[in-house]
Parts: C-alpha cells; structure tokens; sequence
C-alpha cells in the first residue's frame, strides 16, 4: 500500500511539473512553408 501511495505522489508532482513547463511555450521564429506572404523577416531594418 505504502508503494502505491508513492507512486501516486510521484506522478501528481510529474504531471503539475509538465503542466508548468508547457504553460507558457516560447513564440514560434517562423511560419508554415505553405504561405509564403507572411514570412518573418529576421534580418531586414524598418525604416520610418
């Protein structure tokens, strides 16, 4: 009984630990190859 208890624990703190690392992913650097037209366009310089 004492092993399952544990066992229990272990995957409540697992799954609250992935929920927090996948709460807030980083923001995509591209967009999907299928459009071209809204390239992100890392290294041109707007001008005002």
């Amino acid at each position: 009984f004492r092993q399952a208890v544990y066992t229990a624990i272990d995957i409540f703190r697992n799954r609250r630990n992935e929920r927090d690392i996948h709460k807030n992913p980083l923001q995509k650097q591209y967009y999907e190859k299928r459009d071209d037209s809204d390239k992100l366009k890392l290294d041109t310089i707007e001008e005002d």
